[in-house]
């Protein structure tokens, strides 16, 4: 297993745990909660303290062989294909967001078929972007490794 594979999956495996912490901060038994700005605030600066620990790490355990670190044109192919997918579900993210957020003022009159999120909660808004993030990085990951996997 090469250094770029080993390094996708420790991303894939690390933000879902990071993940898993900014669930367990914003939702109890699977809904999502109204939190307070300060939590909301300290949960966002532990978020980001854990996921630069995690991106840090792999380069630390890296700079003992720095020739290992070496990209060549697959690498780079790979990891153009991760960003260029993580931008696709980026943008399919956003506009199934902003469609719900229309539909629900729109048709205010009948009864949903299927849950809506409140996205005038500031809680709920928050959780749900920070997720749209956190699924495209798994998707990129996950894509490099099948990548490699191929």
């Amino acid at each position: 297993m090469s250094l770029h594979e080993k390094n996708a999956w420790w991303g894939l495996v690390s933000g879902v745990l990071i993940w898993l912490w900014l669930a367990m901060r914003f939702t109890d038994g699977g809904h999502i909660v109204e939190v307070s700005p300060g939590h909301a605030v300290e949960t966002y600066v532990g978020m980001i303290v854990l996921w630069i620990i995690a991106a840090v790490i792999p380069s630390v355990l890296a700079a003992r062989d720095p020739a290992a670190q070496a990209k060549d044109e697959r690498d780079r192919a790979i990891d153009a294909l991760g960003d260029r997918w993580e931008g696709v579900i980026v943008v399919i993210a956003v506009n199934v967001l902003v469609v719900h957020a229309l539909a629900h003022d729109y048709y205010v009159d009948r009864v949903p078929s299927v849950p809506r999120l409140d996205l005038g909660s500031t809680s709920t808004l928050v959780f749900v972007l920070l997720t749209v993030l956190f699924l495209a990085d798994a998707v990129k990951q996950s894509l490099v490794v099948w990548q490699y996997r191929r």
